[in-house]
């Protein structure tokens, strides 16, 4: 019999792999600075089993479409994963290889892959005729019954306080004194079957933890049996709640789904949304952002448009135009932000034959490259802005910004002075008339105090000069300043695009 592990060591554990996405969020802060003491108090809650649930964030997103986001608390967190991680020893050996969602070693990726393969041993490697045969389930996770849940759970568990716990977890009703962030209002604009608000008693799962994902893989578990060993369907996977199956045959696919709608029906309280996909294997297979044929893969059209939406979001907050100057701005959070975004989508167009698709929107998207530089081999962005951190030199770093940003003039901040070290690659300097500086330990030929900054900007802007302002931010260990970028100067008849 496998025991729940509660000690201490595997709390942190826990606590540890669930803020690692979530660490900077208010809940997680708030426990972080007290951790040993709530860890610690939360062991003691399991132990004597007073533990409850706090009460979720209610929060909506609207893309791809609108839907509710009932976010537990960061300490209901670790408890999920707690719990997760322990059933995950149990149920693992009992899912089939073929299915792909919150499992270890699975994913998106991997399950496009694995449907490329079907596809390639179900036509004999194109030399053979097949059909696809793609359904998913209405309104999966609001028509989830608790009760057949818990009874699937609870034949597995031996030990008491995982029962317990199981049983907590899963009727626990979030509705119940959740607080709404952002906009409540949007709840009267989803229908009711699409929302935990409107399910019945002991009815679905919140979207957006990780125990309700694990238990959706569980309560379809019995459907993938039945698939593999009652239909004997050689080629089936399943992500979450879609699922697609292969065969020659397209009316043995027709029998087939017809048997699936009973088994649901009558054994899982589902049922199937209406509409459907059976269609020739050539025509393409529309699976998990991809078109998957046998001999290569296309990022689907909607997950394109998502990106081109973003990239435009952020190049409206990033960069703006007036009076015939264009001006970058080096906002470093909101970059992060870009940064992972495009790295994301990369992940997801490094799988497809997408490079001409990649190159047309980084063509379109001109903006990106006074930031990054893209990595062909490796697919991925290079960041231009930051300083790397082995330049604690002055002039090294000034050198650096030089050689990311050759055709423009540096105007870099040192204490209360901009200062150049290289005066004669910047013939456009000439019409500031500065003067040459003193002794200066850091070796700067020229330089102007900051109080001059607007006017030598202006002088050099109307003689079509690019200027890259780098400031400068007190360091928190002492020692040298940090600098990076804060804004780039483009007069728009000189900009390339």
């Amino acid at each position: 019999m496998i025991a729940l592990d509660l000690s201490l060591e595997n709390l942190y554990r826990q606590y540890y792999y669930c803020r690692r996405n979530k660490r900077n969020t208010v809940n997680a802060l708030r426990f972080e600075a007290e951790q040993e003491k709530n860890l610690v108090a939360l062991r003691e809650a399991l132990l004597d089993h007073t533990y409850q649930p706090r009460r979720s964030v209610c929060f909506f997103t609207t893309r791809p479409k609108l839907r509710e986001i009932l976010a537990a608390d960061f300490r209901d967190r670790v408890v999920h994963h707690l719990l997760v991680d322990y059933l995950e020893c149990i149920w693992e050996p009992v899912f089939i290889h073929d299915s792909y969602a919150c499992r270890k070693g699975k994913g998106v990726h991997k399950g496009v892959q694995r449907l490329q393969q079907f596809i390639r041993q179900v036509t004999a490697n194109g030399t053979q005729p097949a059909w696809y045969l793609q359904l998913d389930i209405r309104n999966y996770f609001m028509s989830i019954d608790r009760d057949i849940l818990f009874g699937m759970l609870a034949a597995r568990l031996n030990d008491e306080t995982a029962l317990w716990l199981t049983r907590i977890l899963v009727y626990h009703d979030v509705t119940k004194n959740c607080h709404f962030r952002g906009r409540p209002e949007l709840l009267a604009r989803i229908p009711s079957h699409k929302t935990l608000f409107g399910a019945g008693p002991d009815k679905g799962l919140p979207i957006g933890n990780l125990n309700s994902q694990f238990f959706a893989n569980v309560y379809l578990n019995g459907l993938d049996q039945y698939v593999k060993h009652e239909l004997k369907c050689r080629h089936y996977l399943r992500y979450c709640d879609d699922f697609i199956l292969l065969a020659r045959n397209s009316d043995q696919l027709q029998a087939w789904k017809l048997r699936i709608e009973h088994y649901l029906q009558d054994k899982l309280a589902l049922a199937l949304n209406p509409r459907q996909r059976l269609a020739p294997v050539s025509n393409g297979i529309d699976f998990l952002g991809y078109i998957v044929r046998r001999d290569y893969k296309l990022v689907r059209k909607r997950v394109v448009n998502n990106l081109k939406v973003k990239l435009r979001d952020y190049e409206s907050r990033l960069v703006s135009t007036r009076q015939g100057i264009r001006c970058y701005r080096f906002d470093e959070p909101l970059l992060d932000a870009l940064t992972a975004t495009v790295s994301s989508y990369l992940g997801h167009f490094k799988l497809a034959n997408s490079w001409h698709l990649w190159q047309s929107l980084w063509t379109r998207h001109p903006f990106l490259s006074e930031y990054f530089e893209f990595d062909a081999q490796q697919w991925k962005l290079v960041r231009k802005y930051p300083v790397p951190a082995g330049l604690r030199v002055v002039r090294q770093q000034y050198r650096y910004f030089r050689w990311r940003f050759p055709e423009d003039v540096l105007f870099f901040r040192v204490g209360r002075f901009f200062e150049f070290y290289d005066i004669g690659e910047s013939p456009q300097l000439g019409c500031l008339g500065l003067k040459r500086m003193g002794w200066n330990r850091r070796g700067a030929r020229h330089g102007f105090p900051v109080h001059k900054l607007k006017l030598n900007l202006e002088k050099l802007l109307s003689q079509d000069a690019t200027v890259l302002l780098v400031g400068e931010k007190e360091s928190e260990l002492g020692g040298i300043r940090s600098r990076s970028p804060l804004f780039r100067f483009v007069p728009v008849t000189n900009e390339y695009a």
